[in-house]
């Protein structure tokens, strides 16, 4: 050989283990200059504890400090205790509350309780402790004789039932502080808010912030450090809660081999890379040396024979390569056509048998039935599996894993098949479904054969992988009459509608249903349309009767599907022109949500629970718009009666609320709720309005103006003029002229 090219590629392809030994090296050197930087790192991490500390007692401190400050202090809080009946104290009370959590944003919730009267009052309403969500707490606060100060994390209900629970910390104090005979202050911090008070004083990225209680439980749940050497941990005791702030820097792991790495790991890579190197030279020389043999071989054959594109002493593998890449292609060419054409065979074979072809065309038959080595007489078995949840599963994996889990599908069905010794040709039918062949020679037992088969296949299936499968069985046929038994094998799998899903249906086990008497359906469906509109409690009997109904005589898919559109049809019909907020809740929420129900749902069981939570939710909304409507109703002859009295200077709130007996406290929400505006904004734009045309349609002067406008005094009426039109009346006058 004229160049010897192998050898130098052999030699090159060592030298990235050079590399990597030297670069060991050079990461030992650099590691111990950093065993300075890691120790300081540290350090500051223990200084950032302390800090986290001092912060979190100050700020629970404060709160402390001002809620003692309220209870010592406020008369008002004082004379709601002592008031049980008063509801102007209880709306005092609550604006405690109120700004006390403005005034501290960790706060999430805070309440009253009254000894008293037993009364609970939070920022919304005052109730029962019996009533109360949160009354465990203050059940437990009266059974202290010295409430404690902040409490570990717990699950705290909402203020009303339907509320999410949530992770807080509890103080509770007495009022007075010494006896609690009045009653007691609750306050509520949520966990996540103490998170995010940490997150300010820390980044995450680059180091965990984590909060224990006196038992050493963690406060934070999705935080856990990484390293559990407690050398790269900085930990502060709280003097005033008895917590522990731990800290702990990204990569702790990584600075635990610093600080703790000694000479002999340094001794031992060191030995490691002299190891490495002589072994590139060593497994070079060994392993050449045969090589070295082979391809003077193929530098005598490759002198004679040469392809056109062969360079000389360019590669003196390019002969060889090539061969064995054309042998490999040629090969691979003729297995892929082999396979492809036997493929195709079964497919036609199978589609002809389930079509019932074969019955008219004899000869074919004859020779696919030698083909497949059948002899005269076999009989045929169709099954049909079908995967449970097929749209969730679709959901859930992309199109190559659901590929992928068909052919673990198929490939199961074969090898038990062939376990066994049994004869059966699969194809999937559908996206969802996957047709058995099942062959055999003797009629007797081969119905109870399949169905072992099938049972062994589908618990499989149900162990092994995170979905299920249902098979519909046919009965045994001839050739001539596949079709039939493939009908009845669609048939009986149709039916896990109301059977289940994760099971076998045999043909002979399903019992036709009373599909045709639709009288009884049509009658609960009526029942359930007309309580929904009118929002009554009964239609849930109803339409559990309805679905009762179809499950004892089994109905299948179709006919089910056909019951539930006129359930739709009637509701939409029910539900036309009632509100329009119902009607755009029903068209853009509640009739997608069902029809989707019933195109995704494998059971009836599912579709019941869907549709009871979607009319459920619908019936809410109608009962709280109809509350929301009778206030709409006030409002509006309010509004009237305003806009034809504005110009008396005697209107005001009060005056409103005596007349149409509404407290004026609840008349004035009502306006900013209805109107968008406050009362007082209202009028004076009615006013302003009229002025504007007064001083614009007549002559008369500023004081007949403000008299007829409500204003007794012209000052005045100048002065909210000027505020509200940015001029003041004579001048707004001179500029419409």
């Amino acid at each position: 050989m004229k160049n010897n090219t192998y050898i130098k590629r052999m030699m090159f392809s060592y030298l990235p283990i050079l590399f990597l030994t030297i670069s060991v090296l050079i990461f030992i050197f650099i590691t111990i200059l950093n065993e300075l930087n890691v120790r300081n790192a540290i350090q500051a991490n223990k200084v950032t504890t302390e800090y986290i500390g001092n912060m979190m007692d100050n700020t629970l401190k404060t709160i402390d400090t001002d809620a003692r400050k309220l209870i010592e202090t406020n008369m008002d809080l004082q004379a709601f205790l002592d008031s049980p009946s008063d509801r102007l104290l209880n709306y005092t009370a609550s604006n405690l509350l109120s700004d006390m959590m403005v005034q501290h944003n960790l706060i999430d919730s805070v309440y009253f309780y009254r000894v008293k009267d037993k009364q609970v009052l939070d920022q919304s309403k005052i109730r029962p402790l019996d009533v109360f969500p949160d009354r465990s707490v203050i059940t437990e606060l009266l059974e202290q004789p010295y409430p404690l100060n902040w409490s570990s994390p717990r699950v705290k209900k909402g203020s009303n039932e339907e509320d999410l629970a949530i992770k807080v910390i509890t103080l509770g104090r007495k009022i007075p502080i010494n006896t609690g005979s009045l009653g007691y202050i609750v306050i509520n911090v949520k966990v996540d808010a103490l998170s995010k008070f940490i997150d300010e004083m820390i980044d995450r990225n680059l180091t965990n912030a984590q909060i224990f209680d006196e038992q050493h439980v963690p406060f934070l749940l999705d935080v856990a450090f990484a390293s559990s050497d407690k050398g790269v941990h900085a930990e502060v005791v709280s003097d005033y809660t008895g917590w522990t702030y731990q800290t702990e820097i990204k990569g702790g792991k990584f600075y635990s081999i610093l600080l703790n790495g000694g000479v002999f790991w340094i001794f031992a890579i060191l030995c490691a890379i002299l190891l490495a190197i002589a072994s590139t030279f060593y497994v070079t020389r060994r392993n050449y040396k045969p090589i070295e043999a082979i391809l003077h071989r193929i530098d005598r054959f490759s002198t004679t024979i040469k392809p056109a594109d062969f360079k000389n002493d360019k590669n003196e593998f390019a002969f060889i390569d090539q061969a064995i890449e054309r042998l490999i292609t040629n090969n691979m060419a003729f297995q892929e056509k082999q396979q492809e054409d036997s493929t195709i065979r079964r497919q036609q074979f199978l589609q002809s048998l389930l079509n019932g072809e074969y019955e008219t065309e004899k000869e074919i038959w004859v020779q696919e039935r030698e083909h497949y080595a059948l002899k005269e007489g076999t009989h045929f078995v169709v099954a049909i599996l079908e995967m449970d949840h097929y749209v969730r599963f679709c959901l859930k994996y992309n199109q190559k894993d659901q590929s992928l889990f068909k052919f673990v599908v198929s490939s199961v069905v074969v090898e038990f098949a062939e376990q066994h010794k049994q004869q059966i040709m699969i194809e999937w039918i559908a996206k969802n479904r996957l047709v058995i062949l099942y062959m055999s020679e003797e009629e007797q037992d081969i119905e109870h054969n399949l169905l072992k088969l099938t049972e062994q296949i589908r618990s499989w299936i149900a162990d092994q992988l995170d979905f299920t499968v249902t098979f519909g069985i046919g009965t045994a046929t001839n050739a001539a009459l596949v079709s039939r038994s493939l009908q009845e094998a669609t048939h009986a799998v149709n039916r896990k509608v109301t059977l289940g899903i994760n099971q076998i249906i045999d043909t002979v086990e399903v019992q036709e249903g009373s599909s045709g008497e639709w009288f009884s359906y049509l009658q609960w469906i009526q029942s359930v349309v007309r309580q929904v509109r009118q929002a009554e409690s009964g239609w849930q009997e109803h339409l559990v009767n309805l679905f009762q109904e179809m499950r004892s005589q089994q109905l299948p898919k179709e006919d089910i599907d056909r019951l539930l559109h006129y359930l739709i049809f009637q509701l939409e019909r029910e539900l036309e022109g009632i509100m329009p907020e119902i009607g755009k809740y029903w068209s853009s929420s509640l009739k997608p949500e069902l029809l989707l129900a019933m195109e995704q749902s494998d059971t009836i069981d599912q579709i019941e629970t869907s549709y009871r939570h979607g009319i459920e939710q619908m019936v809410g909304q109608l009962l709280e718009l109809s509350q929301n409507r009778r206030h709409h109703v006030l409002m509006k002859e309010i509004r009237s009666f305003v806009a034809e009295n504005f110009t008396d200077p005697n209107l005001s709130l009060t005056f409103l609320s005596d007349r149409f007996q509404v407290n004026s406290k609840y008349l004035s929400q009502l306006f900013k709720e209805e109107i968008g505006e406050n009362f007082s904004d209202f009028l004076i734009s009615l006013r302003m309005e009229y002025a504007k045309q007064l001083l614009t349609e007549t002559k008369e002067n500023v004081q007949d103006i403000s008299e007829k406008t409500g204003y007794t005094s012209s000052i005045s009426f100048s002065r909210v003029f000027k505020k509200w039109v940015g001029m003041s009346p004579g001048q707004y006058r001179d500029s419409q002229q």
